[in-house]
């Protein structure tokens, strides 16, 4: 099996640049994911190569260079990387791509037989590349990772206000036949996209245990710490989370929060008024991990308001139950019921139901909470390799 993956990922050597250089929208979860998805076909023993459009805001408010080139390189010194150049100025982008040309050039290449493209996300100019692709070469199949649902994925203001993102979600509806595969992230995704049993498989998460933890940190001593790291969106229950423990007495509690997002400045307030709370900033995802295994408790505040719960699996549910610390969530409709035995779960979805639950989670024995953490570990290290989730992918692919 050839399999070309078109997608968005920072390559290796240029992860720590890109990090540097971006403002905001440094995709870690999805940089995750997908390197979890090439980890998952190099264990598989599978012949791959990478075209990535590196997933980057634009010049000047979001990365602070307006041209995107980068060399050639390898993923973990063996899958050739492609990474495309272009103007990363908004409007400009598809001016000079050249991701169109590398994927032609792979197409090209010697073997005759079925050659596979996998599309990371439904993001319309790696769509177009794609369909392109299968209309010019008759041995060409196409599959598509689908994270987010196009009317639920993140856009510019602007380009919602001229409306190009409505434009670009009718696009993607139109042409979606085009495709042969879908890994879908929750089963719900499969009824908006009407797309027939056989032809997906959900896929809701990976996660790659390839990652190290080499970072040291330590939290302060006599203190019971409540973490929560990844995207500060107002919409996934932030401005509760801050509530809820503020609305807690106890003087050993910490509340400490990593990321980026536009619920930063109400962070950075609640932190001025309660210095038990501490804002760390955009942190490197080392530390988070390291942060993630040290903490008392980890919790995710996202409730399972909104139609767009059913539609997603949050990405740090692998990441915390990978820890081995005690994890608190809501039973979010696109998290598989399986999850629900590794972990402590919330069905109030009211400021102080959270806050007593927190206190009752850090309140009870530590040898209860050491055991909760580490059967979750277990059931993710165990059944969530990217070996066993990317194998399902092939599966399909063979399939079709």
């Amino acid at each position: 099996m050839e399999v070309l993956f078109l997608c968005g990922i920072y390559p290796q050597p240029y992860k720590e640049e890109i990090f540097n250089n971006s403002k905001k929208g440094y995709q870690f979860a999805a940089q995750n994911l997908q390197e979890a998805i090439v980890e998952g076909f190099i264990q598989n023993e599978v012949n791959l190569a990478i075209v990535t459009v590196p997933f980057l805001s634009t010049f000047p408010l979001g990365y602070k260079k307006p041209i995107v080139k980068y060399k050639p390189s390898k993923f973990n010194g063996s899958v050739p990387t492609e990474c495309a150049s272009f103007i990363n100025i908004p409007f400009l982008q598809d001016f000079g791509n050249t991701a169109e040309r590398d994927v032609f050039k792979w197409c090209c290449s010697k073997s005759s037989g079925i050659k596979h493209i996998i599309v990371y996300s439904l993001s319309v100019n790696l769509i177009k590349i794609a369909i392109n692709a299968k209309k010019t070469f008759n041995n060409v199949q196409l599959t598509v990772i689908v994270p987010d649902l196009p009317e639920f994925m993140g856009s510019n203001y602007i380009y919602r206000a001229i409306g190009l993102k409505k434009r670009n979600i009718k696009y993607i509806y139109e042409n979606i036949h085009f495709f042969d595969n879908f890994i879908l992230l929750s089963e719900a995704m499969a009824f908006p996209l009407k797309i027939i049993d056989k032809k997906y498989v959900v896929v809701e998460g990976i996660f790659n245990s390839i990652s190290d933890v080499t970072e040291e940190f330590e939290f302060e001593k006599d203190t019971k710490t409540i973490l929560y790291t990844g995207a500060l969106s107002l919409k996934y229950g932030i401005n509760k989370l801050l509530g809820a423990f503020s609305s807690i007495p106890n003087p050993e509690y910490q509340l400490v929060i990593c990321g980026d997002g536009d619920a930063k400045e109400l962070i950075q307030q609640a932190a001025v008024e309660d210095k038990r709370i501490n804002y760390m900033g955009k942190v490197s995802y080392e530390l988070i991990l390291t942060l993630q295994k040290h903490a008392d408790l980890l919790v995710n505040p996202r409730t399972p308001e909104g139609e767009y719960t059913k539609f997603s699996f949050p990405s740090k549910t692998m990441e915390y139950f990978a820890s081995g610390t005690p994890v608190l969530m809501y039973k979010l409709p696109g998290i598989p019921f399986e999850y629900f035995n590794y972990c402590y779960t919330l069905e109030n979805l009211t400021q102080n139901a959270l806050a007593l639950k927190i206190s009752k989670i850090l309140s009870s024995p530590l040898e209860e909470r050491k055991i909760l953490g580490e059967e979750a570990s277990i059931f993710i290290l165990g059944q969530k390799s990217a070996k066993i989730q990317v194998g399902k992918i092939i599966e399909l692919m063979n399939k079709n």
